[in-house]
């Protein structure tokens, strides 16, 4: 099932490879150009790459991962990620006013031929954000299959989400292979592995970033359940 919201003149997709809702869109060039300077930036710095070292705290065998600065996240929280989560969110719960989005810490991802992100979510007993998501900033140009890899489910570099069990109505694999400019938004409980990419330059990099996101409703009005979608 595919859905089409226009939002702030964002165009994005809803649709459903299983039981939960995914949303699809394409990142504004200017954010790829903000999001990659602030990174060059906090790489070039020493201290800034310091204050900024956030792998320690994620599940990733990834090369560096560093957190986003603030500003230049609050600047496209309003331009671009709220309409987003508010259209996805409002699909669901449609009778509900959203009185906030609150994004909670995002980062940059710089991935290493070979480097991959085991299967994991982004909730934990003590941080249970709502939505969760992935954005493609910047892909190396000689990236090339596994030498192993087989026709028929080749994997190199693609990133699949895993829900709940297969059967001859329901998927539980979703497999993207993904490209630049790219975004994905899901659920944060949302099962997800990343495989990795070859080259034949140890030097190449994949850069992409992810938040976690938090929604609050409304506290004057009752929260229902969720829409059903058919």
């Amino acid at each position: 099932i595919r859905y089409k919201r226009f939002m702030s003149k964002i165009n994005f997709k809803l649709f459903k490879p299983f039981g939960s809702t995914m949303a699809k869109a394409e990142l504004p060039n200017e954010l790829v150009k903000d999001f990659l300077k602030d990174l060059n930036d906090i790489r070039q710095d020493p201290k800034k790459s310091e204050n900024h070292a956030f792998g320690h705290k994620l599940a990733g065998q990834i090369y560096k991962e560093f957190l986003i600065t603030p500003e230049v996240l609050i600047k496209w929280k309003k331009n671009f990620f709220d309409p987003i989560i508010k259209g996805y969110v409002q699909t669901h719960y449609r009778e509900m006013p959203i009185e906030r989005v609150l994004i909670h810490s995002g980062w940059y991802v710089v991935q290493k031929p070979g480097d991959y992100n085991c299967c994991h979510t982004h909730t934990t007993p003590n941080n249970n954000p709502d939505l969760s998501c992935v954005g493609y900033l910047k892909f190396p140009k000689a990236m090339k299959d596994y030498k192993h890899s087989k026709e028929h489910h080749n994997t190199t570099g693609y990133i699949e989400f895993l829900e709940g069990t297969e059967s001859i109505f329901n998927n539980a694999n979703y497999l993207i292979q993904p490209l630049e400019k790219q975004y994905f938004l899901f659920p944060s409980n949302l099962r997800h592995t990343v495989y990795p990419f070859f080259s034949d330059n140890e030097l190449d990099e994949r850069i992409s970033f992810s938040f976690n996101a938090s929604v609050m409703f409304d506290s004057n009005n009752k929260q229902e359940k969720p829409t059903q979608e058919q």
